[in-house]
């Protein structure tokens, strides 16, 4: 691996280690016959996956994933998955695992997505719900879902296309993508760039919440 990505990595390790530290909080709840572990997180979406990394992923099921998708993920996503996680920790409700990822039959992993941050995807009207139907088949092209905001809400890892090795915020209630893009760069976000900024923003001390992206 390059040096760069590995040391990127290795930062994005250590920062996630101490936003564990200052935001995980745990408390021991009496149920009467027994006691259990609680969880208390101030940030969105840790209470469920409690900054645990799960395993990377074994060899076997990327290559099956892949042949499945009839390409290879992104390089910084292959990376992360292989070294470090298939899934847990992360931005919002914390990153699928690719074993979840396999179950979506309704994605045409062989298409491009056809969206850009020039061309990007306008938002449904509420009620028009052909139209909306319209949208959601051609977003599901060329793309995997990465994360879930929850809400209706998801972040898309990109495939195919211009905008491949991206990473888009999607609203499945209005059937509308668009790209994630840097606050101060203005540049859309690659995986290890969205972590990053998640990141970023859960251990900003000025911050009381990290929400959407």
């Amino acid at each position: 691996m390059d040096s760069s990505l590995a040391n990127r990595i290795a930062k994005i390790r250590s920062e996630l280690d101490r936003l564990r530290a200052a935001d995980l909080k745990t408390t021991i709840i009496d149920l009467g016959d027994r006691e259990v572990v609680g969880y208390r997180c101030r940030i969105h979406g840790a209470a469920v996956h409690r900054y645990a990394l799960a395993a990377p992923v074994n060899p076997d099921e990327l290559a099956a994933f892949e042949r499945q998708l009839g390409t290879r993920l992104p390089l910084e996503h292959r990376e992360w998955l292989t070294l470090v996680s298939d899934g847990g920790a992360g931005p919002m409700l914390g990153v699928f695992p690719l074993a979840k990822e396999a179950e979506n039959a309704a994605i045409d992993y062989a298409a491009d997505f056809p969206f850009t941050a020039e061309n990007p995807c306008a938002a449904v009207p509420e009620g028009a719900d052909a139209e909306r139907l319209r949208n959601i088949a051609r977003i599901y092209r060329g793309m995997t879902f990465l994360a879930n905001e929850g809400h209706g809400m998801f972040n898309l890892q990109i495939l195919r296309g211009a905008a491949s090795e991206q990473v888009w915020w999607y609203s499945h209630e209005h059937a509308c993508p668009a790209p994630i893009l840097h606050a101060e760069t203005r540049k859309p976000l690659s995986f290890l760039d969205w972590y990053e900024l998640w990141l970023a923003r859960a251990l900003d001390p000025d911050r009381d919440q990290v929400g959407s992206f």
